[in-house]
């Protein structure tokens, strides 16, 4: 019962905490167990919980046997089908630490015997980073084991599910979730009768590869930054490139496509040609040390969207931010604390990046609940009139997204203004960034054409 219920509060609030949730090809989970979901670990607990809200069946959780530590602890996550597992690193000095994990394993083979959907983390830990940590061997046995026991003929599938966070810690940020095709275990039958081990290192290396293949994976903070920053400058062009190839069913999203196709560019390029990748990287950190300087961002130089929605002297803009203000004031006045709070206790009681993004929206559903409701009550309690308190209640939800789609075009605004002013007061500087920009992109543009041309060689040699 306590599972559906928070099923439903949470699908509900991770709607409105993402501006955009997307899933990618949804057909591939089973409609029915036994089968593992297994996935990356960027957010800590919010992790099951997008994933858990788009299954039909109640699933079983796997989590590290930390969480376990007091009895109310237990009690909850019990109620949620939590399983512990405990690991080395937490706790060194148990001796029934090893009989405690084949308890969980026998449980999850029992489970996945009664046909229940598992879900686990392999990685181990969450880390808020695009790349994936060493997978653990946990899954692979768990499925193994599990079909061992049925003579392989249990039917146990595992699904690989990608998570990719635009920006794990913020509120009305992005997350794409790529489900691949199911791993059919009983496939992996006569490996594992010769050799159980291998076939778990096998099974646990596809598991890894098709992880990978799932999310963006970088191969350290340098590229990563790299990444970022050609994202930055190029991907909207990029985007109107209808020419690029699809290589993974993963890759149908096609921003999700794009920063895939500049990390594989990068790897190719860094193997082949190292200098042009060096000389490339030192233009744009030297390009983003000009934009810091002054202060604005690169969106600003972009010729093409400044003529697209350039606020300044806009009309329509003017009008907006003069006649919305009233509205924007009223959602601010009714929205400003229960918004903020979340964030203000977050940052106080945390340590590690990662608790952000859940935290915040944990805390935001206790706040955004209390407030409403007292508010609500405050307003019928002096009013006395059920239609207006209804009306009232109806707006502040409304009202508080139109307060924070104000403020971002207000910082937009700014930024053009800022903009303009800079063309008066530094204006070498500012024409000097605007013709670094442009040279970035021109050899961002060669290097397009050149890495195409590769692919279109191998894909020649392949079909030869």
């Amino acid at each position: 019962m306590l599972y559906t219920i928070l099923k439903f509060i949470f699908s509900c609030t991770l709607k409105i905490f993402f501006k955009d949730l997307q899933i990618n090809h949804p057909e591939h989970l089973p409609k029915k167990g036994p089968f593992l979901i297994v996935s990356n670990h960027p957010n800590t607990f919010m992790d099951p919980m997008v994933i858990g809200i788009h299954l039909k069946q109640q699933s079983y959780f796997i989590a590290k046997g930390t969480l376990f530590n007091t009895a109310l602890k237990r009690f909850l996550l019990q109620k949620v089908n939590v399983l512990p597992i405990y690991r080395s690193q937490d706790n060194n000095t148990d001796v029934n630490q090893q009989q405690k994990n084949e308890e969980i394993f026998r449980a999850c083979y029992e489970h996945l015997g009664n046909k229940k959907v598992i879900m686990i983390f392999p990685e181990g830990t969450s880390v808020n980073q695009r790349r994936l940590q060493k997978i653990k061997t946990g899954t692979a046995r768990i499925a193994l084991g599990a079909e061992a026991q049925h003579d392989f003929k249990l039917g146990v599938s595992i699904v690989m599910v990608g998570l990719n966070y635009s920006d794990p810690t913020s509120f009305r940020s992005s997350l794409l979730i790529n489900i691949d095709k199911p791993i059919q275990v009983a496939d992996f039958e006569e490996l594992y009768r010769k050799d159980k081990r291998e076939a778990v290192r096998t099974l646990t290396e596809i598991i890894r590869e098709r992880l990978a293949q799932n999310t963006i994976v970088t191969d350290d903070d340098e590229e990563d930054t790299l990444v970022r920053r050609i994202e930055t400058i190029y991907k909207n062009r990029l985007l109107q490139d209808k020419s690029l190839p699809l290589q993974t069913a993963a890759e149908e999203a096609q921003e999700f496509r794009l920063t895939k196709g500049i990390i594989r560019a990068i790897d190719h390029f860094e193997a082949h040609e190292p200098q042009r990748v060096e000389q490339l990287e030192q233009q744009i950190n030297t390009y983003f040390q000009g934009l810091n300087q002054l202060e604005i961002k690169d969106s600003l130089l972009d010729a093409e969207q400044r003529n697209k929605s350039a606020f300044a002297g806009n009309l329509k803009a003017a009008a907006y931010l003069i006649f919305g203000f009233p509205i924007y004031l009223y959602g601010l006045i009714n929205n400003y604390l229960p918004y903020r709070i979340p964030s203000w206790v977050a940052n106080a009681i945390l340590e590690y990046e990662e608790y952000l993004g859940p935290t915040k929206m944990m805390f935001g559903m206790v706040t955004f609940t209390l407030f409403y409701s007292l508010q609500t009550y405050w307003v019928h309690q002096f009013f006395g009139m059920p239609w207006l308190t209804l009306l009232y209640f109806i707006s502040l939800p409304l009202a508080g997204f139109f307060a924070l789609n104000y403020w971002q075009r207000v910082q937009r605004t700014k930024g053009h203004v800022k903009l303009f002013s800079l063309f008066y007061k530094r204006n070498t500087l500012v024409a000097s960034l605007i013709q670094q920009r442009h040279q970035i992109i021109e050899q961002l543009e060669v290097a397009k054409q050149d890495y195409l041309s590769v692919l279109e060689k191998q894909k020649t040699e392949e079909k030869g």
